[in-house]
Formats: C-alpha cells, structure tokens, sequence
C-alpha cells in the first residue's frame, strides 16, 4: 500500500520556507564576513598608515646632521678611549701611589717622638723591596730607640735597622745624636707602574 500525500502545496511550502531560511542564514552570514574583513581591512590599514608615519619621523630623525655629528663623535671619543685607556690606569697607579706615599708621611709624622727631628728621608727602590733611609738628629739614644718602636709599629713598615748614630754639637751648643735609621716597606710603592 502506497502513501498519497494530499497536502502537497504544504510540503512544497515548508521546502520553500527551510530554503529560504538557509538562503537568509547564507546570506547573512556572508554580510557579516563582509563586515568583518572590511573592518579588519580598515584597522590593518590605520595601523600600517600609523606604522609608516613612525617609520617616516625615525628616518628623519636618522638623517638629521645633528645626530650623524653625534655619531661621528661618539666614535671619535670611543677610540680615544681605546688608545688612552693605557695612561688612564698609568695614572690611576701614579695616585694609588700617591695616596701610599701621603699615608706613610702621615704615619711617619705621628710616630717621632719629641725630642727626635727627622731632617732627610729618601727611598731606594730594588725590584722587589724598598726601603727608606731617615736622618734626623736626637737629644738622647733612648729618643731614637722609641722611635725606631713606633715605626716598625705602622702598618706598612718592616724592622727599622739603625745604621749609626754620631754625637754633635748643634747651633745653640747643645749636644745632640745624629742618626740614620733604614726602614724596610712591606710592599714596594709603585711597584706595578709599567
């Protein structure tokens, strides 16, 4: 047995509908891809245009002599640097050496005694140790002795050796103990200066 559909204006009309309604959905749909490229094109497009105005303003700024001097100055103060490094550190030891000398007078001031005179001090530099050789005069030895205590008190100095002492008659006629005393250093200043 065979079905007969009578309703078929019915049938043909819901086909017609469900087409139309895919039709609508299809179209619908293709608008709004529409929309959104154009809109993606339109941001994309700003931002290219906002992308080569950057690119424009860094390219003028690139070709600005100002910055092309700076350039050329920055180059010329980089291999002066390069070529006067070595003085720099020369002279960075020459102060660093400076600063050891001072400290040493310094020391060498705070530890005579009274009644002791320091008129001559030199340095004698071999190439691994220095020493100083002071000459000064004293009224009595047990002066000189102290003396002697206090130096090899500092920091940088080794045993002081006492080379002579010699007894004289001063300007005023009183007698006094000439003296040589040598004091090794610890470290020889200026050592590394090369």
């Amino acid at each position: 047995m065979s079905v007969c559909d009578i309703n078929l204006i019915a049938g043909r009309r819901a086909q017609k509908v469900r087409a139309l309604t895919i039709m609508r959905c299809v179209v619908y749909s293709l608008i709004a891809i529409l929309v959104g490229v154009a809109l993606m094109y339109g941001k994309m497009l700003v931002a290219t245009r906002s992308v080569q105005g950057h690119i424009a303003e860094v390219e003028a700024n690139l070709t600005d002599p100002a910055l092309a001097d700076a350039v050329d100055r920055i180059g010329f103060l980089e291999g002066n640097i390069t070529e006067l490094q070595p003085r720099v550190t020369l002279l960075e030891k020459v102060h660093d050496s400076e600063e050891a000398w001072i400290r040493i007078l310094r020391d060498m001031s705070g530890a005579i005694p009274k009644g002791v005179w320091v008129s001559q001090m030199t340095s004698r530099r071999g190439p691994e140790e220095q020493t100083l050789t002071l000459r000064g005069s004293a009224y009595r030895q047990r002066d000189i002795g102290d003396f002697m205590l206090r130096v090899e008190d500092l920091t940088w100095s080794g045993a002081p050796n006492l080379g002579y002492t010699q007894t004289s008659m001063n300007v005023q006629g009183r007698k006094s103990i000439d003296f040589e005393v040598t004091v090794p250093l610890k470290r020889a200043i200026g050592s590394d200066l090369r």
